[in-house]
């Protein structure tokens, strides 16, 4: 679920204990991602010789930098390291250590340790640059930073991942060399879960009292569901864009986002700078909100930031959905994450998966961050280049995994 979380911070660092690490590794490779939570039956790695290569090599550090599309990537990047054999520390965020203190506890051993997505996080930062320098660990990083649900497809990587890579090379210097590896995670159905799916939607289509053909074209009705999702949620915020097309889905959920930001840029104050992306001014406002809800200094003013909130996160979420991402390949696969994120989206929680799936992981090849520093004529242009080519790198493993995929959730719906 697309979400924000403005609670106070705190910084949990990394406590790293093997035997409990070990111990963890364990039960979530057997028990965990097997179980009701997950229902990953099987984790299936390709391609881990690049890796393994360099990180036998004397000197050499590094980072894994997986898609992030389902709530199960953090715990099949655990299976997938005790596969290989490597040991990776994890940032996080920290919303998702407040959420269970046992369970916070466990991660700590295990490595990971929080960051503040919409802060300015220097000791997540200084640690991670830390354990990647260190050698011992590998680091891994959600460059996505949250969780689209679009298996298929990535979404515009943030820059910290290669900030940290560029931060830590820089520090080292001659002595060692960085390596980063774009990690490719493919979850797919491997049973016919098109009855659950369409019950789901059934569902959800009387919940907003939308009336949809059960046994019709499941675009269709993921349309007409979605679009009243939308148009319910503008209306009572009083956001519906003047005239709105309901016939062009990706211009209406553009033409949303933008009044939304807009009008919340406006209260908060915030000039937006030419040419930004939404999502960018989304990330800006966020970071501003931010500020005002966990400064103890402007508590009069948290209750007006909690409509901001709500506000930035209605546009983040709209705009989280790429319009032509089904009617482009209606697989089983992608009308499932469609269906699942606008379920989550619409009751405001994540609910348990509604059948077995199976995680594919390739290991893209090593980017030595050196060679591109070396490069570069100023270090904004390598971490560009970098972020570009850790997205490039995930998305090709992407394709591959699907041009290969035997299981039903890459057949047509």
């Amino acid at each position: 679920m697309l979400q924000f979380s403005d609670n106070p911070y705190r910084y949990f660092p990394p406590k790293p204990n093997r035997l409990i690490a070990w111990l963890g590794e364990q039960w979530n490779g057997r028990c965990h991602l097997p179980g009701t939570r997950h229902l990953i039956s099987k984790v299936e790695v390709e391609n881990a010789g690049p890796l393994l290569d360099v990180h036998s090599q004397h000197g050499a550090r590094v980072l894994l930098l997986p898609n992030h599309s389902t709530h199960s990537d953090p715990q099949i990047m655990v299976e997938t390291c005790r596969q290989i054999g490597l040991w990776s520390f994890f940032m996080a965020a920290y919303d998702v250590f407040e959420r269970d203190a046992k369970v916070a506890w466990v991660m700590q051993r295990m490595g990971a340790f929080s960051v503040d997505r919409d802060g300015s996080d220097r000791q997540s930062l200084k640690e991670a640059v830390r354990s990647v320098i260190d050698g011992r660990y590998a680091l891994t990083i959600f460059p996505e930073g949250n969780v689209y649900f679009m298996n298929d497809r990535v979404t515009p990587f943030l820059d910290g991942p290669a900030y940290i890579a560029m931060k830590a090379q820089q520090e080292l210097k001659e002595s060692g060399r960085i390596f980063a590896v774009p990690v490719s995670i493919k979850v797919s159905h491997v049973t016919d879960a098109r009855p659950s799916l369409r019950e789901i939607l059934t569902e959800m289509a009387a919940a907003l009292e939308v009336e949809i053909d059960p046994a019709g074209d499941i675009v269709a009705n993921v349309h007409r569901v979605g679009i009243a999702m939308v148009r319910r949620n503008l209306t009572m915020r009083g956001f519906l864009p003047p005239n709105p097309n309901y016939d062009d889905l990706p211009a209406l959920l553009r033409a949303s986002t933008e009044l939304i930001i807009g009008k919340l840029e406006h209260k908060i104050g915030i000039e937006p700078k030419a040419g930004a992306e939404l999502m960018d001014r989304i990330r800006v406002a966020r970071r501003e909100i931010h500020k005002v809800r966990t400064s103890t200094a402007r508590e009069i003013d948290h209750a007006v930031a909690a409509t901001w909130a709500d506000e930035a996160i209605l546009a983040f979420r709209i705009l989280s959905y790429a319009g032509n991402y089904l009617s482009e390949k209606p697989s089983l696969d992608r009308v499932g994450e469609t269906i699942e994120k606008m379920r989550e989206d619409l009751y405001s929680r994540d609910f348990p998966p509604y059948t077995e799936r199976i995680a594919r992981v390739r290991l893209g090849e090593p980017i030595d961050v050196s060679e591109q520093l070396a490069a570069a004529a100023k270090p904004r242009e390598a971490m560009a280049g970098l972020t570009e080519d850790f997205e490039k790198g995930v998305q090709a493993g992407l394709d591959e995994l699907n041009a290969t995929n035997p299981h039903p959730g890459a057949e047509l719906f």
